[in-house]
C-alpha cells in the first residue's frame, strides 16, 4: 500500500473521492484555502488530521493526491513544486479519466507548464490559461454539433489556441479559422499550435485581429497576465495599452463561407464584443449558411437570442441570464 496525503477536503473530493486507487493508505489531508483551513485545519477530517501545506513536513507519506478541479490543481502543483515535493511524487484525481502528461519548462523568460492532454499539447504560462484548459480540454464545454458531417469551424476568440487545437483534433473537421486581437496572446497561440503534430497545427489558419462591426484600429487595456478576459471595450487607464486591428465580421467570415459547403460551426467568446459580432453577421445575412454556434455571452443575451430565433435556430442557455454564459445554437 502507498501511503498517500490528499490535497483537498471540499465538495470535489466528496463527490470524487471513490475514484481513487484501492491501493493508498490515506494518512492525512491538507487544505490550504481560509475558509476551509478555519473550518478544518488541525482538526480530524474523517479521523485524519488537516494540514497546511507547509506542514507535509510532519507525515510520512509516498505520494500526494490533489482532489480539485483542473484549475486549482494547477496551482496546488506549483504551490507544492515550490515545498520542494517532486512532481513523479503529485498525481491528480480529475486526471485518471484523460491522457495526461504534464511537465514544468523554462525557455528563457517564458516559463509555464507543459501539458498534453488526449493527444493536444499546450503550453500554460499564466493563471488563465488554466482555467480555459479546464473549460475547453477537460469539461469539453465546446463539444457540441459535430456529429458525422465534415465542419468547419470558425474560432472568434481564438486566445492562446487551446479551443482551436481541440477543433482541429476532432475527426471530422477539416479546417479551422481563428482570430485573436492581441498580438501577445496571438504569438502564444502560433506557438501552441507549432508543439503540436501537423495533422492536428495544420488545420488551422490563425489570424491576428478582432472581429468587430467595423474596419480599423482601436487602443484598448490589457493586463499582461489575463489572457483569457481581455475585453477589446476596455479603457481601463491602469493597464498596459495596446493598440488591435479591427475587421467587419460581416467581411472577414463571409469570405470564409464563400470558400466552404462544408458543415459550418461558429465558435464566439469575445468578453463582450459578441453583440457587435452578432450585428455585423446579421447585417452581412452570415448566419444564413452557418449551421452550430457555441458562444460565451456577457450581459443581457437577449439580443443575441433574438437573432438566433430570426434564423430558425434552436437553443439553450446555460449561465446566468443577465450575466454571463454560454448559448449552443443549432438549426
Amino acid at each position: 500500500m502507498r501511503k498517500a496525503v490528499i490535497y483537498g477536503t471540499g465538495s470535489y473530493y466528496e463527490q470524487n473521492g471513490g475514484r481513487l486507487p484501492k491501493d493508498l493508505e490515506i494518512v492525512a489531508y491538507v487544505d490550504s484555502s481560509i475558509k476551509n483551513a478555519t473550518s478544518h485545519t488541525g482538526e480530524l477530517f474523517r479521523g485524519l488530521p488537516v494540514l497546511l501545506p507547509e506542514e507535509l513536513g510532519t507525515v510520512i507519506y509516498d505520494v500526494v493526491y490533489i482532489c480539485t478541479d483542473y484549475a486549482a490543481g494547477n496551482r496546488i502543483f506549483q504551490k507544492l513544486s515550490v515545498l520542494g515535493i517532486g512532481s513523479d511524487r503529485i498525481f491528480f484525481l480529475n486526471r485518471m479519466e484523460s491522457s495526461i502528461d504534464w511537465k514544468y519548462v523554462a525557455t528563457g523568460d517564458r516559463k509555464g507548464y507543459l501539458s498534453t492532454i488526449d493527444g493536444i499539447t499546450i503550453k500554460e504560462r499564466y493563471l488563465t490559461d488554466f482555467d480555459i484548459v479546464n473549460e475547453v480540454l477537460i469539461n469539453r464545454s465546446y463539444g457540441f454539433g459535430f456529429g458525422e458531417s465534415e465542419s468547419i469551424v470558425i474560432d472568434v476568440g481564438m486566445n492562446v489556441g487551446i479551443a482551436s487545437l481541440y477543433f482541429a483534433n476532432q475527426p471530422r473537421v477539416k479546417k479551422v479559422y481563428g482570430f485573436e486581437a492581441f498580438p501577445d496572446t496571438y504569438e502564444q497561440a502560433v506557438a501552441n499550435i507549432a508543439l503540436n503534430q501537423p495533422g492536428i497545427g495544420d488545420k488551422i489558419v490563425a489570424m491576428n485581429f478582432a472581429l468587430s462591426d467595423e474596419n480599423g484600429k482601436k487602443m484598448v487595456a490589457v493586463s499582461a497576465e489575463e489572457t483569457g478576459w481581455r475585453d477589446i471595450f476596455s479603457r481601463d487607464e491602469s493597464k498596459r495599452q495596446v493598440e488591435i486591428v479591427c475587421r467587419d465580421a460581416g467581411e472577414a467570415v463571409g469570405e470564409i463561407l464563400n470558400r466552404h459547403t462544408e458543415k459550418i460551426v461558429l465558435k464566439v467568446d469575445t468578453e463582450g464584443a459578441e453583440f457587435s459580432i452578432f450585428a455585423a453577421l446579421d447585417k452581412a445575412g452570415c448566419f444564413e449558411k452557418i449551421d452550430v454556434i457555441m458562444m460565451e455571452y456577457h450581459g443581457d443575451p437577449e439580443k443575441l437570442c433574438s437573432v438566433l430565433k430570426k434564423y430558425g435556430y434552436q437553443y439553450f442557455i446555460q449561465g446566468k441570464k443577465t450575466i454571463c454564459g454560454l448559448i449552443h445554437a443549432v438549426k
